[in-house]
């Protein structure tokens, strides 16, 4: 009996079992997908609950804060798409073509400016795609997950909410391998500043960990590191404080990179005219890191720079990538118009910068605007400068009287060193030599001569120098001057021109010669005669907005001389007939 019992049991148990994997029971559904659309009854997407969507009942897209909160953890479930796909989002200032492998950028395009070529200006450097580190990269401290997820295919979810300024989209994109690794990227665009707000989160063996957000290697177009003298070439940058650091790209090697940490007010790379910075919630923490990262094409080792920022656990970053102009950073906000390195004199060369742009609206032409600010500069200083240069011109005519007078007591004392030198007393050399200045002194004061004269005729000159400062870094930095046209033959003002140096160095020498020529020291006559070609060795490579500036400054300097040394000739004259009392 007890062997039916248990015989029955067991045929029981194995019928059960063979039932219940023969006919496995259907499992529950799962739960939607943050964000993701469900269907209506016809079978059309609907919007899905208001816990889920990313689009409020108002219609504005949710924050990125949000969206990934809801949509974290991938957890055991895999999630990828089937093919590659490429996705647009169209910003104020760029259109930016991404892709789900990696949710990562490929190109961010500016609208409203060219390259070298006549191109669209793409702030993806080449590099980027070559060493496979593109803009929105994640990185962990685990570098086969960085692989993984340089790889992946992320699911898109796309919403675009809103029209005109309160234009908006939400782009998240979902990868997990279904084992506990996985990554989920948010981005919400919107509105002129052209601003993309990022939220990125990951999981490794299902543990949550908090990735660096990378823009990628290199950035704009390629520069060699030998224009870094001239200012220009890729630096990296972290404001903090009301400050901004920057280190060129050959500052920073690939042993030892560039690491900070704590509040961040934004950190980002740059190049002259262009920025792509990320800036971290106000006051939250932050981990920058700048490398350099190398590629060797063709035998030959290249370094590109390599930054990404580690914010807080589910810290939302903002992106801004474009070009620093004043206005758009200004309109910005975050305090980005720091990006613009007015120098030391800023307070001085912002109001310039402001004179130039409101010439501009009414010429039209930047470089008539340079010329007439240079006009009116020469004008502000024109009563300081006809003074000193008037006092060195007399100082100069009086000098050539008291010339011969000069050489004969210059010889007499030198033959008196010379009999003192043969005696072997050195005290008697340096008794000659001490009379010798008494003497010229004495000279002096009888011709009504201050030998620190020209010394007192240099003040005004100094005093202009913080305004010409102000004004040659206004002419370096300004994007409105890039590929901005004069007349003629000069197409960019940013851009170097052999042609407006060498008419710059003509009216230079021609100044010089003015000048010099009441210069009784033929020393310093042949000095002043090679400045003109050391300013043309050294605005050679200078941009033609600013050779401009320089070559305008001449000519009007040329116009004063004139009348400097017509005035110096009249009074010559008048003291030559004045009767001798």
């Amino acid at each position: 009996m007890e062997k039916r019992l248990a015989l029955a049991v067991a045929l029981c148990v194995g019928f059960l079992i063979l039932w219940s994997y023969l006919f496995p029971t259907a499992p529950p559904p799962p739960p939607a997908e943050a964000g993701a659309p469900t269907a209506t009854a016809d079978g059309t997407p609907g919007a899905a609950g208001a816990t889920g969507s990313p689009a409020t009942e108002s219609g504005n897209a949710a924050r990125p804060g949000t969206a990934l909160q809801l949509a974290d953890a991938p957890g055991g479930e895999a999630i990828a798409a089937a093919a590659e796909e490429e996705i647009t989002l169209d910003l104020a200032q760029a259109t930016v073509h991404l892709t789900n492998r990696g949710a990562r950028v490929r190109s961010w395009i500016l609208k409203n400016y060219r390259d070298h070529k006549g191109q669209p200006l793409d702030l993806v450097s080449p590099a980027a795609a070559r060493l496979d580190r593109l803009p929105l990269d994640l990185l962990t401290d685990d570098a086969a997950l960085d692989e993984r997820l340089r790889k992946a295919l992320f699911r898109v979810e796309r919403q675009d909410t809103g029209t005109g300024a309160d234009a908006a989209t939400v782009l998240t994109f979902r990868w997990s391998d279904g084992n506990g690794d996985g990554a989920t990227k948010v981005l919400r665009a919107g509105g002129p500043s052209g601003l993309v707000e990022i939220s990125a989160s990951a999981t490794t063996h299902g543990r949550a960990i908090d990735p660096a957000i990378a823009w990628g290697a290199g950035f704009e177009e390629e520069v060699a590191e030998a224009s870094e003298r001239m200012g220009v070439g890729v630096r990296a940058l972290l404001g903090r404080g009301g400050k901004v650091e920057r280190r060129f790209q050959s500052k920073i090697t690939p042993a030892e990179p560039w690491t900070d940490e704590g509040t961040i007010d934004f950190a980002g790379v740059e190049s002259k005219y262009f920025a792509a910075v990320f800036v971290p919630p106000q006051g939250a923490p932050a981990r920058m890191r700048v490398e350099t990262l190398r590629l060797v094409e063709d035998g030959r080792e290249h370094l590109h720079l390599g930054f990404s920022l580690r914010p807080a656990a589910g810290a939302p970053v903002r992106l801004y990538a474009g070009p620093k102009s004043y206005e758009v950073l200004r309109a910005a906000g975050l305090g980005l118009d720091r990006l613009l390195d007015f120098g030391f004199f800023g307070f001085i060369a912002h109001p310039l910068f402001e004179a130039l742009k409101f010439l501009h609206r009414y010429t039209g032409n930047y470089g008539w605007a340079i010329v007439i600010l240079t006009v009116f500069i020469r004008a502000l200083f024109f009563p300081f400068l006809h003074r000193s240069q008037l006092k060195m011109r007399q100082m100069q005519e009086k000098m050539k009287r008291i010339q011969p007078k000069l050489k004969s007591l210059k010889e007499r004392y030198h033959r008196l060193e010379q009999k003192a030198a043969e005696k072997g007393a050195a005290g008697g050399r340096q008794k000659v030599r001490q009379e010798m200045n008494e003497e010229m002194m004495k000279l002096y004061q009888e011709e009504g001569m201050n030998p620190f004269s020209s010394v007192s005729g240099c003040l005004p000159l100094l005093a202009q120098m913080p305004i010409l400062a102000a004004f040659y870094t206004i002419l370096s930095i300004s994007i409105e001057l890039r590929q901005a046209p004069f007349v003629l033959w000069v197409h960019d003002l940013s851009a170097k021109d052999i042609t407006l140096v060498i008419l710059m160095s003509a009216s230079m020498l021609a100044q010089q010669l003015m000048t010099a020529s009441a210069i009784p020291d033929p020393a310093q006559r042949r000095m002043m005669y090679l400045m003109p070609i050391m300013f043309t060795i050294f605005f050679v490579n200078m941009p033609s907005g600013l050779v401009l500036y320089w070559l305008v400054n001449n000519l009007l300097g040329i116009v004063q001389q004139y009348l400097v040394n017509k005035e110096a000739d009249a009074q010559a004259r008048a003291a030559a007939a004045a009767p001798v009392s």
